[in-house]
């Protein structure tokens, strides 16, 4: 029985330091890109809508060639997906962020073994 309940302590404390934990990164200062960026995003993210568009049929148009190299989800993440991440899901006016969330590393900073 008193095993029992010092693991509901335990389990209750983890928890209530995990729900604690979630809110530190939102203290933390961000930098907040200037107005001139936000304004200059606009425009760029209408060419994002159609460079999404554009590769889309790319991609169409690729497939046969794609599915036959063996290469399909290569294409659809170049051609699809990463100019709808770039339009849709990064912040406004803040290119950097979308660099650092992409996850792909620099090819030519990887070490060739």
């Amino acid at each position: 029985m008193r095993r029992a309940k010092y693991i509901k302590i335990i389990l209750i404390c983890c928890l209530f330091f995990a729900l604690c934990l979630r809110n530190v990164s939102g203290a933390l200062p961000e930098e907040r890109p200037g107005a001139f960026a936000m304004v200059i995003d606009v425009p760029i993210r209408v060419i994002g809508i159609g460079l999404t568009t554009i590769g889309t049929a790319f991609f169409i148009i690729a497939l046969p060639f794609a599915m036959s190299s063996g290469s399909t989800g290569d294409a659809w993440d170049a051609l699809v997906i990463e100019p709808f991440q770039f339009t849709f899901t990064r912040p406004l006016g803040n290119f950097e962020e979308w660099k650092r969330s992409n996850g792909k590393s620099d090819p030519s900073k990887t070490k060739n073994l």
